[in-house]
């Protein structure tokens, strides 16, 4: 039991395969802080056992369970520590400060759960820095606590039922897991998800009730937007009944619409994006995505000054709400600017812009952004007027 002094603190559990790009960072990075590490191989062909038997205190090579949750179970049932810590293959916690924290909090309360903070990066390219949210990842080693789902393995309804028994809080930690699963090119993200889409699709044909079906929908779903197939994708979307996925979590439905969204986009419908956009908005007004999306999609339907307008807008939420899940990469979208006054012909704005962006300060394209602003409603007046 957690508050067994006896046994050591901490133990990492990690299942992995074919991880060796990202693994050595992981578990170096890990090994000062942790008491204990214990990772399972599901069938690597890359090298990852050499890089695992170098730090870890239990590691085993068993059959894929062709189960997530499964070999996440088996790794839980070969930890001694009195908490345990789940990280993947590609994630890792590089500040020390943050081990220290972790440490500290586990050996002065005694808790149900820690959530982390889960910061999954995105390519070069994306119109977003990083996916930002708070997941269940360190918990009291006790058996009743176990992982269910054979893709997206969820432990949060045992998390529940330990918590009613015994009454010990969750908290939230503000310590970054940075995930670089996302960030991966076609090829790796191919391997990665190709062979989850058959579980997928099983587990939401199977599913046993409208939440259920509605949460591995969303991810079926968000499998093939990975896999830029994005017609599966948008006749999945358009299929979910999100409020049901909303009482799974909430946080899911507006993700869900946002990638919806871009499918959309993707496949040059902007009516289609507009109405994912609208009930994103409806979940949440402070998310700088939601207004960036919106732009693009009032772009494709000629609404060019309300589409800056919105894009222009989220760069404003991007400054005041800095725990945004989705803050934009500013630079992506002011490329997109930049191309959007080019072709209005509005050079005037574009040479002040670009000017700016040169060493360019918070309150300087603050104003910029406030004169574009003037300039599309002095427009649409202009046009009202001759109308």
């Amino acid at each position: 039991m957690p508050h067994d002094e006896a046994r050591p603190l901490l133990s990492l559990c990690m299942i992995v395969k074919n991880e060796a790009e990202y693994l050595e960072t992981c578990l170096k990075l890990a090994r000062p802080h942790v008491d204990e590490i214990v990772v399972i191989d599901t069938g690597s062909t890359d090298g990852t056992q050499d890089i695992a038997r170098r730090y870890a205190d239990v590691f085993e090579e068993i059959e894929w369970p062709n189960s997530f949750a499964a070999a996440r179970n088996y790794s839980l049932d070969r930890a001694s520590g009195r908490y345990i810590l789940i990280l993947d293959g590609d994630e890792y916690i590089a500040d020390p400060r943050d081990w220290l924290l972790l440490r500290e909090v586990l050996q002065r309360s005694t808790l149900t759960c820690v959530r982390l903070r889960i910061r999954n990066l995105m390519p070069p390219h994306s119109f977003v820095v990083a996916d930002v949210s708070f997941q269940e990842r360190i918990f009291p080693n006790d058996s009743s606590i176990r992982y269910s789902g054979r893709v997206h393995n969820q432990i949060v309804e045992a998390l529940k039922e330990y918590q009613k028994k015994t009454g010990y809080p969750t908290i939230d930690l503000p310590i970054d897991v940075i995930h670089v699963g996302y960030a991966h090119n076609k090829e790796k993200l191919q391997k990665k998800y190709l062979p989850r889409l058959p579980l997928l699709k099983e587990e939401y044909e199977t599913a046993e009730n409208e939440v259920a079906k509605a949460y591995y929908g969303y991810q079926l779903a968000a499998g093939y937007f990975v896999l830029k197939e994005y017609d599966r994708a948008l006749e999945i979307f358009e299929q979910l009944n999100y409020e049901a996925l909303a009482k799974w979590n909430i946080n899911n439905a507006f993700y869900a619409q946002m990638l919806a969204a871009q499918a959309a986009l993707q496949k040059r419908d902007g009516k289609k994006a507009l109405l994912f956009c609208n009930k994103m908005l409806n979940i949440n007004r402070n998310e700088p995505a939601a207004y960036f999306l919106c732009g693009l999609a009032l772009f494709l339907e000629k609404q060019i000054e309300n589409g800056i307008l919105f894009i222009a807008e989220s760069f404003d939420i991007n400054e005041k709400n800095p725990s945004a899940r989705f803050p934009v990469n500013e630079e992506v979208s002011l490329n997109l600017l930049e191309e959007i006054l080019e072709r209005l012909h509005l050079n005037d704005v574009k040479l002040k812009m670009k000017k700016v962006r040169t060493g360019m300060s918070r309150g300087e394209l603050k104003q910029l952004l406030d004169d574009i602003r003037r300039m599309m409603v002095l427009m649409e007046q202009r046009r009202a007027t001759a109308a």
